[in-house]
């Protein structure tokens, strides 16, 4: 029903953003690695989404880009992975590398993402492994490790941040911006803080 939803940033938090098109606002759920993406407030986005009808309830899926959306779709399409944990395991891994990890059969690195226990990810694999586009996976082990596990330094001033009061997105999105540019964890968090004020 909805391909895309195209209009004005108007707030991001650490789990879904908001999106005002046509003066309606909106919810839409999506990863950490779309927020990034999305990076200003209050510039127009294209946001690629997935409508979930329930009895219920009716929510909003959305990603930066058409790929992410794609594995999305496949993710949800395995027995006992629903949208929520499907979005957490996009956010715990990004999606490239996360096809990587399928197609190389990494059940190791896969039951590190979140709400995936081993029998989870090995029906991932299982039912995914000749579902997903092979052009798109990533497969370097040391690249995936620094995006899930961020330095020291890095994390602590991201708990700085975040008791602060911002949203862990919010806090992730500075930090990202700075970090290599910052020589120790004072100037990271001073450096971030000048972005999240802005």
């Amino acid at each position: 029903m909805l391909e895309y939803i195209k209009g004005d940033l108007i707030e991001i938090k650490e789990e879904y953003i908001i999106v005002d098109h046509n003066d309606i606002g909106y919810k839409i759920y999506t990863t950490s690695s779309s927020i990034v993406n999305f990076k200003e407030i209050h510039k127009k986005i294209i946001v690629y989404t997935q409508l979930i009808v329930r009895e219920d309830d009716m929510s909003i899926f959305g990603f930066s880009t058409k790929d992410e959306l794609k594995i999305f779709r496949l993710l949800t399409t395995v027995n006992g992975i629903g949208p929520k944990v499907a979005l957490g395991i996009l956010s715990s891994i990004p999606y490239k590398s996360l096809v990587g990890v399928i197609i190389s059969e990494d059940l190791n690195t896969l039951i590190k993402a979140q709400g995936v226990g081993k029998k989870t990810g090995q029906r991932i694999i299982l039912e995914l492994k000749d579902k997903v586009d092979h052009d798109m996976a990533i497969f370097e082990s040391n690249l995936l490790q620094v995006q899930m596990n961020k330095s020291d330094d890095t994390q602590e001033a991201l708990d700085a941040l975040i008791i602060l009061g911002y949203t862990k997105a919010e806090a992730n999105k500075a930090i990202d911006v700075v970090k290599d540019s910052s020589k120790s964890v004072e100037m990271m968090i001073k450096n971030a803080l000048k972005i999240l004020s802005r």
